[in-house]
């Protein structure tokens, strides 16, 4: 059986996997943020695929809609 080929997610569906790290620095607690992976929704709308390109070591993924970067203004 020939596979079903998969339409694209569009960027409003698409998520990023993060695991975030807290910290202490000069008393403050900071949070650092690493992209580990991303989850696209199956085409049905009842679950995602995720892919993973590290695993944390706590065990936590933070799963966040995809915001795009802002190109660098042309000169």
């Amino acid at each position: 059986m020939a596979k079903k080929p998969t339409k694209p997610a569009s960027d409003a569906t698409r998520l990023t996997a993060y695991t975030v790290r807290e910290f202490e620095h000069n008393n403050e607690t900071k949070r650092d943020w690493m992209r580990i992976g991303v989850a696209f929704p199956h085409e049905d709308g009842k679950g995602f695929n995720l892919t993973l390109h590290a695993v944390p070591v706590d065990g936590s993924v933070v799963l966040r809609l995809y915001e795009p970067k802002e190109d660098a203004p042309q000169e």
